[in-house]
């Protein structure tokens, strides 16, 4: 039961050391400029634009942009929001619109990698 004890109480200390622990003051920083996705949906051209610049959807989809990048990317910051573009629905959709961001700036940023 003690031998146990201690094999435990030194396996849970070596994994718990400051010199495992990853250095997280370093990073690396890299601007991505893309398309956000369209709102679902046709609606009329107000209620498109406003559904495309609503706030959640920057954040959601200005992430996406830098996971695209490859593991471990994340947004630091929105630089530029861009303008936003609206495309008629086709069809028995017509006059009502679909609209998206174009050409947004986003600073991405990743933990530097030390080995």
């Amino acid at each position: 039961m003690n031998i146990k004890l201690f094999i435990l109480s030194a396996v849970l200390s070596l994994f718990t050391m400051n010199s495992y622990g990853a250095n997280v003051d370093e990073w690396v920083y890299k601007e991505v400029t893309g398309n956000l996705k369209s709102n679902p949906g046709c609606l009329t051209k107000e209620k498109a634009i406003k559904k495309a610049i609503k706030p959640y959807r920057f954040k959601k989809y200005s992430t996406l942009l830098c996971n695209e990048i490859g593991y471990g990317w994340s947004r630091d910051k929105v630089l530029d929001k861009g303008t936003i573009e609206c495309n008629e629905c086709g069809g028995e959709y017509e006059g009502f619109y679909r609209c998206y961001a174009q050409d947004v700036k986003v600073k991405c940023k990743q933990v530097k990698r030390s080995w």
